[in-house]
């Protein structure tokens, strides 16, 4: 009896031991580096042995292989050559079983030793170590070190055979998974579902992303929406201009914009007008010069130049013939990444507003990534217009193919854009909802 106890121990022995290697393999493969790093920094001994495990993962899963298969076998040879054969003795003794007594033997040691092996050596250590994936690697970890060590030579063996049949198949046999763009974003969905961080952290990832595909004309002040100094206009009206507009900066240019000569800072000028009631604009103690970029600019790139300035933090954006276009500022910028920011120079309307009946109404001058993410459309509905238009009057433009009247509607992919105000030959604002469906029936 004693030797059956000790057979029934071994076998528990085994299947929690198989257990350790499930959960060590769920744990190491489940955890992040990051957060191994942050732990290995705080002092946690543990942590560092496992970012060893996760820099050697041929070595590591040679190691659990072999652990497992062993356990594997060493149960089977318990349980099937052991335990059965006394259970089948046992059986004999009984008229009535004893022509089963083999068959009902091993079906009475297999089912409960794979019960035990599948809760206790398998999905129970699994189950923890996905939920606790750093604080189990950690825990596990100095010994499968000690493990791997031990079986240095079969694990080189097997470590080398699985990098041949992997080079065979035409993959590099070090090669580490890429953590993509895609991913940020479904780990901070996750994130936000989870609790763990605000939907407003998310959005403002979001936008970063978008940041560094957008070019500087998707978020620049358009040419027919700046506040400029003509220098040919009465002294007086370009004070009064400096005076009262809620914008802090001004170009400063002849007869057109694209003849400017600097830029200057209201607060600058009125601190010098202050004692001189006649400073020229042009005077060199407030005009500065603007940084000159052209429309394809990222706006990254122009956030670096922005970075090595230390006074004018403000561009002027020119087309391809060298006409300006617009302006860029810094705060055009820290907007794209936050949201509208209202202050000094932000217009006072809005670029999006949603009403009552669920429809958008939009300024013209709204860029398109921002539309297609505050509509829902499907990105890969606009990769093949890609750079062909920044903004949602370039987009109803290229579709309508002709400047647009107030009242013209523009049917695209069951979202209806109708353009409710125009500013000269400018789309001004635009109305955008989903298309009924009788409409889109017709």
């Amino acid at each position: 009896m004693t030797r059956v106890l000790l057979e029934v121990g071994a076998i528990l022995l085994l299947i929690l031991f198989n257990g350790f290697l499930a959960m060590s393999e769920m744990a190491v493969v489940a955890s992040m580096k990051i957060r191994l790093e942050s732990r290995a920094r705080d002092g946690a001994r543990g942590a560092r042995f496992a970012l060893r495990l996760k820099e050697q993962p041929e070595r590591f899963l040679s190691t659990v292989q072999i652990g497992i298969t062993l356990v594997g076998v060493l149960t089977g040879a318990f349980g099937g050559a052991t335990l059965a054969e006394r259970l089948e003795l046992w059986l004999t003794d009984f008229p009535a079983l004893a022509p089963y007594a083999g068959g009902l033997a091993i079906a009475l040691v297999v089912a409960p030793v794979t019960y035990l092996t599948l809760v206790l050596g398998e999905l129970a250590p699994k189950r923890m170590a996905f939920g606790a994936p750093e604080r189990m690697a950690a825990f596990c970890a100095p010994l499968m070190t000690l493990l791997m060590r031990l079986s240095l030579p079969a694990v080189k063996l097997l470590s080398g055979s699985t990098a041949l049949v992997v080079r065979l198949l035409g993959q590099s046999p070090h090669a580490e998974p890429r953590v993509t763009e895609e991913d940020v974003r479904g780990m901070a969905g996750e994130a936000v579902k989870a609790g763990a961080i605000e939907h407003g952290e998310r959005d403002m990832l979001e936008r970063i992303f978008r940041l560094g595909d957008r070019q500087v004309e998707a978020i620049m002040i358009h040419r027919a929406k700046i506040e400029w100094i003509d220098l040919d206009d009465p002294y007086e009206e370009n004070v009064r201009k400096v005076m009262t507009s809620p914008f802090s900066r001004f170009p400063v240019a002849r007869e057109d914009l694209s003849e400017a000569v600097g830029v200057i800072k209201a607060k600058d000028f009125l601190a010098i007008y202050a004692e001189d009631r006649r400073v020229s604009f042009t005077d060199p103690r407030f005009l500065h010069q603007p940084i000159y970029v052209p429309e394809t600019t990222r706006v990254l790139a122009l956030l670096e130049r922005f970075k090595q300035e230390e006074r004018m933090h403000f561009a002027m954006v020119l087309d391809e013939y060298g006409d300006i276009r617009g302006i860029v500022t810094l705060n055009d910028i820290l907007e794209a990444i936050v949201g509208d920011i209202p202050g000094a120079d932000q217009m006072s309307e809005p670029g999006a507003v949603r009403r009552e009946d669920g429809s958008w109404l939009l300024d013209g001058l709204m860029p398109m990534d921002e539309v297609v993410s505050l509509l829902g459309i499907p990105p890969s509905l606009m990769a093949h217009m890609n750079g062909q238009f920044q903004t949602l009057a370039g987009f109803i433009l290229h579709h309508l193919g002709r400047i647009p009247q107030t009242g013209d509607v523009l049917v695209w992919h069951e979202l209806r854009f109708e353009v409710v105000d125009m500013d000269g030959n400018r789309i001004d604002k635009v109305l955008a909802q989903a298309q009924p469906e009788k409409e889109s029936e017709e």
